[in-house]
């Protein structure tokens, strides 16, 4: 990718994320309340569900019944800075409504899939600085 094109996408994500207006986070259970955040904002129901299918590394949507959506995160996710990325993955796909491939593959080559990846990173930002309590950090 060139540098002006990644220099776009990287702007248009901070945009995105900013558009969110994330309240602070309680930095007791920041993911839980980035959660809510994204189940206020998008109208729907959001869930944490494991699976003991390790290959599903990109944070696939499942639908629920009565129209929920649950962020499918694999039980042997051992550390929480992976388990945190995966969640902010999976709300990144539903805040672009692509679902992630179900093998877990990955195809950073379209820019929905980059800009979802970018996203999570942002997104990942705000729960580090709910836990490290540090100040709000408006777009990322």
């Amino acid at each position: 990718m060139r540098w002006n094109t990644h220099r776009k996408l990287v702007k248009r994500v901070q945009a995105t994320v900013r558009d969110l207006r994330i309240p602070p986070l309680d930095p007791t259970d920041p993911l839980g309340g980035l959660v809510a955040v994204f189940e206020e904002r998008l109208g729907y129901s959001i869930t944490v569900v494991t699976t003991e299918n390790d290959s599903i590394i990109n944070g696939a949507l499942e639908s629920r019944p009565g129209g929920g959506t649950a962020i499918v995160v694999p039980a042997g996710t051992r550390t929480p800075n992976r388990r945190r990325h995966l969640v902010c993955r999976g709300l990144a796909r539903c805040l672009y409504r692509v679902p992630g491939h179900r093998t877990g593959r990955i195809d950073y080559s379209t820019t929905t899939e980059q800009e979802i990846e970018y996203t999570a990173l942002f997104l990942g930002r705000h729960v580090d600085n709910a836990q490290q309590g540090r100040p709000h950090s408006g777009a990322a």
